[in-house]
């Protein structure tokens, strides 16, 4: 007689594997065993649906060293002190999988996890760039036809004047808004001035005269 399929689709526990905790995900969808760890370092193992706890423990056991080092390293890419900068202050996080999507009181950010946390950032990010943008752009008088975030730890921002392209980095989001300002309308300026020549800096100066003060902000 054929085994009648179940009408649940997905059946989950918690197991502690030496200290580590895994959720064991059974799905009806999955036809082998998927162990990964994610950027928040929450662990998950998505096996078969009829598979059993042993099962799932000696799979954990074949991939114990993998796991444990992957962790420690996801680990170390977490938020420190669990804290965000936000325009120049440090808000605390809060991991929470009540939430659905990030959620800002004011003083907190819950989160249901990091990667939530990114695709808020870069909302908003994105929100505040093209506000900034739209205020300077009539000072450039040049069409803008691409602006790209990106996650660079190397610069800042920078432009394709040709192309009218503006690239400027999620990390900016962090700083303060009168640097973050400031580095719009260098990329900008480039669209006019494509160099770093003095009428390129003079240029930047009638707009914000402080311009040297937020560039050591961004230096700090």
């Amino acid at each position: 007689m054929a085994r009648k399929t179940p009408s649940l689709k997905q059946k989950s526990i918690n197991l502690d594997f030496y200290g580590l905790s895994v959720l064991i995900n059974f799905k009806t969808n999955v036809k082998s065993m998927r162990l990964r760890v994610g950027k928040d370092a929450k662990i998950t193992l998505s096996m078969p649906f009829y598979s059993t706890q042993k099962m799932a423990l000696s799979f954990l056991e074949m991939h114990r060293i993998w796991l444990e080092n992957t962790y420690k390293k996801a680990l170390l890419n977490l938020p420190k002190d669990d804290e965000i900068k936000f325009l120049g202050q440090a808000y605390k996080i809060k991991f929470d999988e009540n939430f659905k999507e990030p959620f800002f009181d004011g003083e907190i950010v819950f989160t249901p996890n990091l990667k939530s946390l990114e695709r808020f950032k870069k909302t908003r990010a994105k929100e505040l760039f093209l506000e900034l943008v739209s205020h300077f752009q009539p000072f450039i008088n040049k069409p803008i036809k691409r602006i790209v975030i990106r996650n660079s730890k190397t610069r800042w921002g920078s432009c394709n004047h040709k192309k009218g392209y503006i690239n400027l980095s999620l990390r900016l989001i962090e700083k303060p808004l009168s640097a973050v300002r400031y580095v719009v309308l260098h990329e900008l300026t480039h669209l006019l001035y494509p160099h770093h020549q003095k009428s390129f800096y003079d240029f930047i100066e009638k707009i914000m005269p402080d311009y040297r003060k937020q560039e050591q902000i961004l230096k700090a």
